[in-house]
């Protein structure tokens, strides 16, 4: 999360841990994980978090998530969650 909005690549975590990238992703595998969705969840995390704790635009929510843009966010959160950000945020208020 420290490294967020650049997630860095597996290769970047499987060298700050002295492993080759495919004995990372066997390890994951072990445990019963990919490292996208790792990365994937960590990016729900972020955005959910700025979406309750902050005013802030969408397009910042996204950055600040680690998306490129506004429309890559609204695209995932929709798979994440079934609905746009903005709905999501509006339910949370009328509950």
């Amino acid at each position: 999360r420290v490294q967020l909005p650049h997630v860095p690549e597996l290769r970047a975590i499987a060298a700050e841990l002295n492993m080759h990238p495919r004995t990372v992703r066997r390890r994951l595998a072990l445990e019963g994980v990919k490292y996208h969705e790792i990365t994937d969840q960590i990016r729900r995390d972020a955005a959910e978090y700025y979406l309750h704790e902050s005013a802030l635009s969408l397009e910042e929510i996204a950055y600040r998530s680690g998306f490129s843009e506004a429309s890559c966010l609204i695209r995932a959160f929709k798979r994440w969650n079934g609905t746009t950000p903005l709905r999501y945020l509006r339910s949370l208020r009328t509950a």
